[in-house]
């Protein structure tokens, strides 16, 4: 008979204890190596406490809500023991099965319903703008599935002077400007 007792994990530099929040394993339950035993929380974070190796879980050193240091022994573990408990069973396939039907069944319906969507508005991309301004394609499909022309798109701007709304520079500003000396 071997009998592994397991402390309290460091969980960081300032931490010194933790809460049990939750025993995940039943005494007499059969563990692997990586199953999660407890959960600990501290001000900081919340650790899963997993099984160092393979055993059956003897006895646990803390009840739910207890406060336990660093260090502290935690749980035991038979290495030679048989398990008194049995796992929690996982789902069968068939409820697996119904579950992924029910899904692809809400998929199916959602894209239906998408199908019959009209955009509200027409995006052009790259290779429709460079047709607009070509003027190689000038009717866009309407959301009924008639058509709209548009006339060309011209873009004209008024010539303005660059000094519109400046007043004039005179010579001695300019020539403050130029020695440095501008005010």
């Amino acid at each position: 008979m071997e009998v592994h007792t397991i402390k309290v994990p460091t969980m960081g530099d300032s931490i010194t204890e933790g809460t049990i929040v939750e025993w995940t394993a039943e005494v007499g339950q059969m563990l692997k190596e990586d199953d999660v035993v407890a959960l600990v929380e501290t001000d900081k974070v919340t650790v899963e406490i997993k099984a160092e190796t393979d055993g059956v879980l003897v006895s646990r050193f803390g009840d739910v809500d207890d406060t336990i240091e660093v260090g502290a022994d935690l749980y035991q573990l038979d290495t030679d023991k048989e398990a008194t408990v049995e796992t929690t069973p996982q789902p069968t396939s068939s409820t697996s099965d119904a579950n992924t039907v029910e899904v692809e069944e809400k998929i199916a319906t959602v894209e239906s319903s998408a199908s019959k969507r009209i955009p509200s508005i027409h995006f052009l991309g790259k290779d429709g703008w460079e047709k607009r301004r070509t003027k190689e394609s000038q009717a866009l499909v309407a959301p009924e599935g008639g058509s709209v022309s548009l006339g060309p798109i011209v873009l004209e701007m008024p010539s303005i002077d660059p000094m519109y709304g400046r007043p004039p520079i005179t010579e001695a500003e300019m020539e403050a400007l130029m020695m440095g000396g501008a005010e």
